[in-house]
């Protein structure tokens, strides 16, 4: 597994990897960086998890739920609930060359949410075929 940082952009870092599952990892957790996002998942069509970044609470949350909806879900805007916490989600499936995959956004607006979906499903279908 190889990780690179490179800078782009200004003071922007990138990182990168060969291995999937790290580079999913990466595009997520961009994805909370750059917006009011508070955490992100991506999950196979079965429901195990294939990369999380953000808020750990957020992403049992999600992740406990997309084991149990995954294969029958296309897209989902829900709320979810753990210990004092509510996390508004929005949930959809991604086609990729390994096959569909769910992506998720916890927290931020609706429209935040739609924008980073749209960017990792991008990056997914991408990491994936590689």
């Amino acid at each position: 597994m190889r990780a690179s940082t490179s800078r782009a952009d200004g003071d922007a870092r990138r990182r990168r990897s060969h291995d999937p599952s790290l580079a999913l990892h990466f595009q997520l957790a961009a994805c909370c960086d750059d917006g009011e996002i508070a955490a992100m998942a991506m999950a196979d069509d079965d429901g195990r998890p294939l990369a999380l970044a953000g808020e750990f609470g957020a992403c049992r949350e999600v992740a406990d739920k997309l084991a149990r909806v995954a294969s029958r879900i296309h897209s989902a805007e829900y709320v979810a609930y753990g210990p004092g916490q509510r996390w508004d989600v929005s949930m959809q499936r991604v086609a990729t060359a390994t096959g569909d995959v769910i992506v998720c956004a916890i927290g931020g607006s609706a429209a935040e949410r739609r924008q980073r979906i749209g960017r990792t499903a991008a990056a997914a279908q991408r990491i994936l075929a590689a």
